[in-house]
Protein backbone atom coordinates (compact mmCIF):
# COMPACT_ATOMS: atom_id res chain seq x y z
CA UNK A 1 0.00 0.00 0.00
CA UNK A 2 1.16 3.34 -0.61
CA UNK A 3 1.84 6.01 1.70
CA UNK A 4 0.10 9.46 0.50
CA UNK A 5 0.60 11.48 3.43
CA UNK A 6 1.89 14.84 2.84
CA UNK A 7 4.77 16.67 4.67
CA UNK A 8 4.29 20.25 5.44
CA UNK A 9 7.19 22.95 3.90
CA UNK A 10 6.99 25.30 6.84
CA UNK A 11 7.90 28.99 5.50
CA UNK A 12 10.32 31.14 7.96
CA UNK A 13 7.31 33.19 8.71
CA UNK A 14 5.50 30.58 10.09
CA UNK A 15 8.05 29.12 12.13
CA UNK A 16 9.19 32.88 13.62
CA UNK A 17 5.92 33.30 14.49
CA UNK A 18 5.43 29.66 16.57
CA UNK A 19 8.63 29.94 18.10
CA UNK A 20 8.08 33.69 19.66
CA UNK A 21 5.02 32.82 20.41
CA UNK A 22 6.37 29.99 22.78
CA UNK A 23 8.72 32.49 24.03
CA UNK A 24 5.60 35.55 24.90
CA UNK A 25 6.80 38.31 22.03
CA UNK A 26 4.63 39.77 19.54
CA UNK A 27 6.33 40.02 16.32
CA UNK A 28 6.06 43.87 15.26
CA UNK A 29 9.06 44.31 12.74
CA UNK A 30 11.24 42.07 10.71
CA UNK A 31 14.04 41.27 13.49
CA UNK A 32 12.58 41.44 16.82
CA UNK A 33 15.24 41.90 19.29
CA UNK A 34 14.74 41.12 22.77
CA UNK A 35 17.51 41.83 26.06
CA UNK A 36 16.98 39.96 29.36
CA UNK A 37 18.23 40.69 32.55
CA UNK A 38 18.38 38.05 34.97
CA UNK A 39 18.64 37.56 38.93
CA UNK A 40 21.86 35.69 38.86
CA UNK A 41 23.10 38.40 36.88
CA UNK A 42 23.06 36.82 33.87
CA UNK A 43 22.34 39.00 30.57
CA UNK A 44 20.78 37.49 27.23
CA UNK A 45 20.49 39.29 24.21
CA UNK A 46 18.16 37.72 21.43
CA UNK A 47 17.08 37.71 17.99
CA UNK A 48 14.73 35.86 16.04
CA UNK A 49 14.80 36.74 11.97
CA UNK A 50 14.55 35.32 8.64
CA UNK A 51 17.52 37.09 7.22
CA UNK A 52 21.54 37.78 7.60
CA UNK A 53 23.14 39.77 10.62
CA UNK A 54 24.91 42.83 10.85
CA UNK A 55 26.84 43.51 13.81
CA UNK A 56 26.81 47.04 13.34
CA UNK A 57 23.35 46.91 13.76
CA UNK A 58 24.14 45.15 17.41
CA UNK A 59 26.46 47.37 18.02
CA UNK A 60 24.17 50.74 17.36
CA UNK A 61 21.24 49.57 19.49
CA UNK A 62 23.22 48.96 22.30
CA UNK A 63 24.93 52.33 22.46
CA UNK A 64 21.97 54.24 21.99
CA UNK A 65 20.14 52.08 24.89
CA UNK A 66 23.48 53.16 27.33
CA UNK A 67 22.88 56.79 25.38
CA UNK A 68 19.48 56.89 26.80
CA UNK A 69 20.13 55.93 30.42
CA UNK A 70 19.39 52.69 30.21
CA UNK A 71 21.11 50.20 32.45
CA UNK A 72 21.79 47.56 29.66
CA UNK A 73 26.22 45.82 29.40
CA UNK A 74 27.92 46.23 26.81
CA UNK A 75 27.63 43.73 23.92
CA UNK A 76 30.96 41.88 25.68
CA UNK A 77 28.83 40.84 28.90
CA UNK A 78 26.28 37.86 28.47
CA UNK A 79 25.13 36.49 25.77
CA UNK A 80 24.37 37.32 22.01
CA UNK A 81 22.15 35.38 20.44
CA UNK A 82 20.73 35.63 16.37
CA UNK A 83 18.11 32.70 15.56
CA UNK A 84 17.72 32.46 11.51
CA UNK A 85 14.85 30.57 9.84
CA UNK A 86 16.16 30.74 6.16
CA UNK A 87 13.46 31.36 3.84
CA UNK A 88 11.53 28.46 1.47
CA UNK A 89 11.88 27.96 -1.79
CA UNK A 90 8.85 29.57 -1.95
CA UNK A 91 9.14 32.67 0.09
CA UNK A 92 12.00 33.11 -2.08
CA UNK A 93 10.33 33.24 -4.91
CA UNK A 94 8.27 35.77 -3.85
CA UNK A 95 11.09 37.88 -2.92
CA UNK A 96 12.84 37.50 -5.97
CA UNK A 97 15.92 35.89 -3.99
CA UNK A 98 18.16 33.17 -5.66
CA UNK A 99 16.83 29.46 -3.05
CA UNK A 100 18.40 28.49 -0.93
CA UNK A 101 19.12 32.17 0.12
CA UNK A 102 22.41 32.79 1.42
CA UNK A 103 22.88 34.11 4.86
CA UNK A 104 25.33 37.05 5.30
CA UNK A 105 26.94 37.62 8.60
CA UNK A 106 28.73 41.15 8.40
CA UNK A 107 30.59 41.29 11.17
CA UNK A 108 32.06 44.63 10.65
CA UNK A 109 31.65 47.31 13.77
CA UNK A 110 32.84 50.93 13.09
CA UNK A 111 32.30 53.84 16.00
CA UNK A 112 31.01 57.14 14.76
CA UNK A 113 34.88 58.55 13.86
CA UNK A 114 35.40 54.90 11.51
CA UNK A 115 37.12 53.31 14.56
CA UNK A 116 36.93 49.45 15.02
CA UNK A 117 34.41 49.28 18.23
CA UNK A 118 35.98 48.22 21.34
CA UNK A 119 34.86 46.03 23.15
CA UNK A 120 35.10 43.40 20.75
CA UNK A 121 31.90 40.93 21.73
CA UNK A 122 30.86 37.69 19.66
CA UNK A 123 27.05 36.44 18.59
CA UNK A 124 26.08 33.33 18.11
CA UNK A 125 24.29 32.78 15.17
CA UNK A 126 22.14 30.18 14.06
CA UNK A 127 20.51 29.45 11.15
CA UNK A 128 17.75 26.82 10.57
CA UNK A 129 16.65 25.46 7.13
CA UNK A 130 12.61 25.81 7.35
CA UNK A 131 11.88 23.81 4.60
CA UNK A 132 13.88 21.17 6.22
CA UNK A 133 11.97 21.20 10.14
CA UNK A 134 9.54 19.16 10.98
CA UNK A 135 7.00 20.06 13.72
CA UNK A 136 8.78 18.13 16.35
CA UNK A 137 11.74 20.04 14.94
CA UNK A 138 10.07 23.22 15.70
CA UNK A 139 8.64 22.35 19.15
CA UNK A 140 11.94 21.07 20.22
CA UNK A 141 14.08 24.76 19.11
CA UNK A 142 10.69 26.18 20.68
CA UNK A 143 10.91 24.44 24.18
CA UNK A 144 14.91 24.77 24.18
CA UNK A 145 15.03 28.84 23.36
CA UNK A 146 11.89 29.40 25.93
CA UNK A 147 14.15 26.95 28.35
CA UNK A 148 17.13 29.87 27.42
CA UNK A 149 15.29 32.63 28.14
CA UNK A 150 13.49 32.06 31.11
CA UNK A 151 16.67 30.98 32.77
CA UNK A 152 19.02 32.96 31.19
CA UNK A 153 21.51 29.58 30.98
CA UNK A 154 23.26 29.12 27.32
CA UNK A 155 20.84 28.13 24.15
CA UNK A 156 21.53 24.41 24.02
CA UNK A 157 20.95 23.41 20.28
CA UNK A 158 18.04 20.50 20.13
CA UNK A 159 18.38 19.59 16.44
CA UNK A 160 21.63 17.39 16.06
CA UNK A 161 21.10 16.83 12.04
CA UNK A 162 23.41 19.00 10.63
CA UNK A 163 21.74 19.15 7.35
CA UNK A 164 18.85 21.09 8.68
CA UNK A 165 21.34 24.08 10.47
CA UNK A 166 24.54 26.05 9.86
CA UNK A 167 26.05 27.98 12.92
CA UNK A 168 28.56 30.27 13.38
CA UNK A 169 30.19 32.58 15.69
CA UNK A 170 30.39 35.97 14.18
CA UNK A 171 32.86 38.09 16.64
CA UNK A 172 33.02 42.15 15.60
CA UNK A 173 35.67 43.22 13.36
CA UNK A 174 36.58 39.53 12.32
CA UNK A 175 35.24 36.99 9.31
CA UNK A 176 32.59 34.99 10.52
CA UNK A 177 33.27 31.83 11.82
CA UNK A 178 31.52 28.45 10.82
CA UNK A 179 30.71 26.17 13.87
CA UNK A 180 31.61 22.18 12.46
CA UNK A 181 28.58 20.19 12.67
CA UNK A 182 30.50 17.83 15.07
CA UNK A 183 30.73 20.57 17.55
CA UNK A 184 26.47 20.87 17.52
Amino acid sequence: MENNKTTHIFRSDEIINIVLAGIGITREDISPYKDYSYSNGAYLRLRVSDHGLFLQNWYDANKKKRENGESVPKLNIGQNLSITFALSEDECMKRDISFPQKIKNVTIVRTVNGNNAKPQFAVRHICYYSWKLSDGDVNLITTALKSCVESGTLYLEPIKDCTKIVEWEDISNLPPRKIAPSSL
